[in-house]
């Protein structure tokens, strides 16, 4: 549709920006279970990401954390 932006869908899903998995907040997260991740430090982190197109990816991917780990609890 003409106008239309294509967005994250609320489920994560892996951007196609290959750089991505080198993003030190990826890094961060990206081996720990989730029982491992503490939500107060992923909150922490997301507070500090600028809001900007370009860190869309890992707002989404922190948000997604933080989702995932809510659904657990």
């Amino acid at each position: 549709m003409i106008g239309m932006s294509q967005g994250y869908p609320i489920n994560w899903a892996y951007p196609r920006d290959s750089t991505f998995k080198l993003h030190p907040l990826y890094i961060k997260y990206n081996n720990l279970p989730f029982s491992g991740i503490d939500a107060s430090l992923v909150k922490t982190d997301l507070n500090a990401v600028v809001a900007t197109a370009e860190s869309a990816g890992i707002c989404a991917y922190l948000s997604w954390l933080l989702r995932t780990k809510a659904l657990l609890a």
